[in-house]
């Protein structure tokens, strides 16, 4: 049996053993009863001449037979047949159906006195009146004789008469203490196995889910393998059988086929249309489509549940929902059902379901494109409806319904303009810019309703603002149109004097174009210094909701909000805000929108000093600007020069990039690179002021460039600025803090800087106004202690933020002052190779492989040029180079 069914049988375990001690107890002289169940294909016919094969075995005489559609109509057939006779040999002219009956039990008496007896009697269902009563009778009456009866029954027949008795029967033997088998579905382990056994190959992963689909079911995994194997669908590749064709086979359709020969043509008829509609479905939908009422198919769904093949028998008077127990069954029946009809059914079950609402509308889509035909007006007027529907919560699944629509119509047809305009939208809202420009450039020349091609317009006006061109294309928007296309073109116009205009006349209109206008209102009070009122203008604009907002080429009001708050130390409240705006852009699905709040928490990680977190939330938006602005800024916090370069030179690049964040990243770099003199040429002949100076650290860092380069013009000048701003904007702390760290350093004042340490919110500033303080002391001579204490509170600041090369450089200082901080931690190292060299050799190398000298290098690390031709010395060893120019050539490989 083992060799038969091989590792599949393994499921068959339980089953297995209870028949094998069925017969060892039969040998012994014990009789009983053993009933199997299971719905069709799970294997009881198997199983039951694996019992009779393995009866002679145990010394056991087994004889059996299967009742029939045809026995039904004659008293005890079966039952006859299986003792090797038919009822007509065995009947005499005055016999009644009793004396047959007891003719029957005497010859089975005679033979369990010869040898122990297994009968086996298989689709009891089908067995008539008097033989179930018999069987009933004869169990009882040979107890104590060497007869075991072996009883099978097919799930799903309790519907009709001789079936409901089959199943009483069943339960009484049980009752009487019969051992119940119940054939469940094979395992997913057994099912792959069975059908590697027929292919001679383990299923790979595309077979594999078609086998998942058979529900366990032995027969239909049978057929299905055997109808690949007869037509040659598989082919056996790297050890695994996989398909090259998606088409089911002939003999599993045929095998289904044969399945619903089962069920009269009125439940057929059910079954065909409820598999169209798919694997779940409800009954009134089905009985809509056949033009019935549900309670007229009650009958038929009560037949296929009661067989096992549908699932959810009380959600029918519920008007719940049914499914199919087996994907493979339904699928295959939807295969058995002529192309023309299942196409017209398909087409009609869209329109149907379509009404349904949005649960339903990607089940609708789907069949309307099975079943819709090229000119299907009606179709295709649904579809557009769909597509319609969604736009702004799922435009990824409008423009491709939209695009599948488009594709039933012909140029002319009126429904074009309408679909162009939503698969345009969508396409905005993914992202698809180059997509949605071709589309409407060629649905424009088609020369559209006035009405569509406005919104046609308005969508490439979006496109070219966030490309770069928003002026040209604010010029070509109607002054008059709808919302959403004054929105765009004062979102177009940001930035210059029409649109500040244009602004303040339009700050108090509800919805997108009032959202607008008072972001570009907030975005004029912050460049002049008036915080409160930028986030007072701010949170106004943020109430708009994201689809009125979906079309409009700027940074949700949210956002902006989110990335000024956290600028300004307000962390926390930057966090709910950022929270909110992106749980709202999610369930929008809106791509540009989505990649500009990855930008925000890129901005949000790095403001407070979460590098590793501003650095992996950039990379997921690395096309756009804001991300390459945070990904340089952390690049020069850790010394990595090359790659500030690099990230920087692709912010000057990227359309929308912000020119005072440019500034201050090139004035960071700059400084890295060039004295002091000349890093300030790159402000030109204007003074720093708003909105430079809200950055927290940029006044304190100004001043210090200023004073080191001998511009006391400019240190003063930056001083005034900050002392401006924080009286301007009292209970700002930002502020006051870069405030007091400016006039601290310019007029030499500890006290100042004190007062900036404790103020500053923001890590780098912090620890940039406590290294100025300990600088301040150490030139006014006060005692050592006093110095190292204000460098360890710089030091561990700069740690924090992950500001590698400012902590370089306390370290340096605290080594001058005679301290040394052990920073060191031990740990498994290979003893040659990359993974050999630590964190100092690491950035030695770095540095070198990027071109720089000895001399160069230790400037930059804050050491000797002697320490570092040492530590040279060891990376050349543990890298196996002996040249600056093959350990370049290693760290690239490397990289």
């Amino acid at each position: 049996m083992a060799e038969q069914f091989g590792k599949a049988w393994h499921d068959r375990d339980r089953e297995w053993s209870a028949l094998t001690a069925a017969l060892t107890a039969l040998s012994g002289g014990a009789g009983g009863v053993v009933l199997v169940e299971g719905e069709p294909g799970a294997g009881r016919s198997r199983l039951l001449a694996e019992a009779v094969a393995a009866a002679g075995e145990h010394g056991v005489v087994a004889c059996s037979a299967r009742a029939d559609e045809l026995t039904q109509w004659t008293p005890l057939a079966p039952l006859a047949d299986a003792l090797g006779a038919t009822v007509w040999a065995l009947a005499r002219p005055d016999d009644t159906p009793m004396r047959l009956s007891a003719r029957l039990l005497g010859e089975i008496e005679d033979r369990a006195r010869r040898a122990p007896q297994l009968i086996v009697l298989d689709d009891v269902q089908w067995a008539d009146p008097m033989m179930l009563a018999a069987l009933q009778s004869f169990a009882g009456h040979l107890r104590d004789s060497p007869v075991t009866w072996l009883l099978a029954r097919r799930d799903g027949t309790e519907q009709g008469p001789n079936g409901a008795a089959a199943a009483r029967l069943f339960d009484r033997l049980a009752e009487a203490g019969a051992v119940r088998l119940r054939l469940g579905p094979l395992s997913g382990e057994a099912a792959a196995a069975l059908a590697g056994e027929v292919l001679d190959a383990p299923p790979g992963d595309d077979l594999a889910a078609l086998i998942a689909e058979a529900g366990g079911n032995p027969a239909l995994l049978v057929a299905l393998a055997e109808g690949w194997r007869e037509e040659d669908a598989v082919r056996v590749r790297d050890g695994r059988a996989r398909a090259v064709t998606e088409r089911l086979p002939a003999r599993l359709i045929e095998a289904v086929r044969d399945r619903l020969s089962g069920f009269s043509a009125d439940t057929v008829g059910v079954l065909e249309v409820a598999a169209v509609l798919g694997r779940t479905f409800h009954a009134a939908d089905v009985a809509e489509l056949l033009g019935r009422t549900a309670a007229g198919i009650a009958s038929a769904v009560r037949e296929v549940v009661c067989s096992g093949v549908l699932t959810g028998g009380a959600a029918v008077a519920e008007g719940g929902e049914l499914s199919f127990r087996c994907t493979l069954f339904q699928r295959a029946i939807g295969e058995t059902i002529p192309a023309s009809v299942r196409t017209a059914l398909h087409r009609q079950a869209g329109l149907l379901l379509l009404g349904r609402g949005l649960d339903a509308r990607e089940s609708a889509v789907d069949h309307l494109l099975s079943g819709a035909l090229p000119g299907d007006t009606q179709a295709v007027r649904a579809l557009a409806t769909a597509a319609g529907r969604v736009v702004d919560t799922e435009p990824a699944a409008a423009a491709s319904i939209a695009e599948k629509a488009l594709a039933l119509t012909s140029a002319g047809d009126a429904e074009v303009p309408g679909l162009a305009v939503t698969r345009a939208a969508a396409l905005l809202r993914t992202g698809h810019f180059d997509e949605a420009t071709e589309l409407i450039s060629a649905t424009l020349v088609q020369s559209p309703p006035p009405e569509a091609a406005a919104r046609l317009r308005t969508i490439a006006a979006s496109i070219q603002v966030l490309t770069g061109r928003g002026t040209q294309a604010a010029a070509e928007l109607d002054a008059d149109g709808d919302a959403e296309t004054r929105a765009v073109r004062l979102a177009a116009l940001s930035g210059t004097e029409a649109g500040v205009a244009l602004a303040e006349t339009s700050a108090d209109q509800a919805g997108a174009v009032g959202a607008v206008a008072r972001q570009l209102l907030a975005d004029r009070e912050w460049s002049g210094g008036r915080v409160a009122e930028s986030l007072r203008l701010s949170r106004s604009a943020a109430a708009c909701p994201v689809p009125e907002l979906a079309g409009v080429p700027l940074p949700h009001p949210a956002l902006v909000l989110a990335g000024r708050l956290a600028q300004l130390g307000e962390f926390e409240q930057a966090g709910t805000v950022l929270a909110d705006i992106a749980a709202r852009v999610g369930q929008a699905g809106h791509v540009p929108l989505d990649a500009a709040v990855r930008v925000t928490r890129a901005r949000l990680a790095l403001w407070a000093g979460r590098l590793e977190d501003a650095v992996d939330a950039a990379r997921g938006a690395d096309g756009v600007s804001g991300a390459q602005a945070v990904l340089g800024e952390v690049a020069l916090r850790r010394g990595e020069l090359g790659e500030a370069d690099e990230h920087i030179r692709r912010y000057r690049e990227l359309t929308g990039h912000d020119a005072v964040t440019r500034t201050w990243l090139e004035l960071q770099l700059a400084s890295a690179r060039l004295d002091p003199a000349d890093v300030l040429v790159l402000l030109g002949t204007e003074r720093p002021g708003p909105p430079l100076l809200l950055h927290p650290a940029a006044a304190g860092w100004l001043v210090r460039t200023a004073l080191a380069a001998g511009d006391t013009g400019l240190a003063g000048s930056v001083v005034a600025e900050a002392a401006d701003l924080a009286a301007g904007n009292p209970g700002c702390a930002p502020l006051a803090a870069a405030a007091a760290h400016a006039a601290g350093l310019f007029r030499g004042k500890a006290g100042k800087l004190r007062e900036a340490v404790a103020a500053h919110g923001h890590g780098w500033a912090r620890a940039s106004a406590a290294e100025d303080l300990a600088g301040l002391l150490a030139d006014e001579n006060k005692p050592a202690a006093e110095v190292v204490r204000e460098l360890d509170t710089a030091l561990e600041t700069y740690q924090s933020a992950g500001a590698v090369h400012d902590v370089a450089r306390v370290r340096s200082k605290l080594r001058a002052a005679g301290v040394r901080r052990r920073h060191w931690t031990y740990a498994e190292r290979p003893v040659s190779g990359w993974g050999s060299l630590t964190d100092t050799e690491r950035d030695v190398a770095e540095l070198v492989a990027q071109g720089l000298t000895n001399r160069q290098v230790a400037a930059r690390m804050f050491v000797s040029p002697h320490t570092v031709h040492a530590h040279l010395g060891r990376i050349f060893r543990k890298l196996g180079v002996n040249s600056r120019v093959e350990l370049t050539g290693l760290r690239f490989q490397v990289a």
